[in-house]
């Protein structure tokens, strides 16, 4: 397999970010608990990193199987957003655009299509609702309030990510099919809901 098309090929850049990119989600996600609880701190490393990484990671991996180079990129803007939004609505209001995967064909008559771009979007997102229903599964068997936490990240980024807006994927996942964007965005909303109120 060529080497630059291997999802566990990640530059040292790469990682600094995806790290950058977790530790202020993960504070973003914890505030205000850690004021009065800071152990909160690692349960929301442990949400956040499940919901974050593996939401990107399934961007990055799809985009690579469909012969494209990609790769994580941080948006500092965004992060100094998260941390505002966070301060400024005492933890209610969460901003979740830390950065995104850029993606590119290697070859200049290879260019991503709108299903491709649809396809790779429509990727983070899915991890995002199966994680959440599974995690909502595990918190109605065992009523482990871990497993709760776990599922809403997970559902809220789906949500978040679903808003067909700017370069969020719901305007990327509605432009190559809205019958499977609005599919997504009813999962992500029942899933969402059943934690919020059980």
């Amino acid at each position: 397999m060529n080497s630059m098309l291997s999802p566990f090929d990640f530059t040292r850049q790469e990682i600094k970010e995806i790290l950058i990119s977790l530790a202020v989600l993960t504070f973003v996600f914890a505030y205000p608990e850690i004021l009065t609880s800071p152990v909160f701190i690692v349960t929301s490393l442990l949400g956040v990193g499940i919901a974050f990484f593996g939401h990107e990671m399934a961007h990055r991996y799809i985009a690579r199987k469909r012969g494209f180079y990609s790769a994580y990129k941080m948006w500092p803007q965004g992060l100094l957003l998260a941390l505002v939004m966070a301060f400024v609505s005492n933890g209610n209001m969460i901003f979740a655009a830390p950065g995104a995967v850029i993606f590119a064909g290697y070859w200049m008559f290879r260019n991503p299509t709108i299903e491709d771009i649809g396809i790779i979007g429509i990727a983070g997102i899915v991890f995002n609702i199966c994680v959440m229903y599974f995690s909502l599964s595990l918190y109605f068997w065992t009523g482990f309030q871990l497993f709760s936490f776990i599922g809403t990240v997970n559902g809220w980024l789906a949500i978040f990510n679903l808003i067909p807006f700017g370069p969020l994927d719901g305007r990327k996942v509605m432009d190559w099919s809205k019958k499977i964007w609005l599919a997504a965005l009813a999962l992500a909303i029942a899933g969402f809901a059943a934690l919020l109120f059980s």
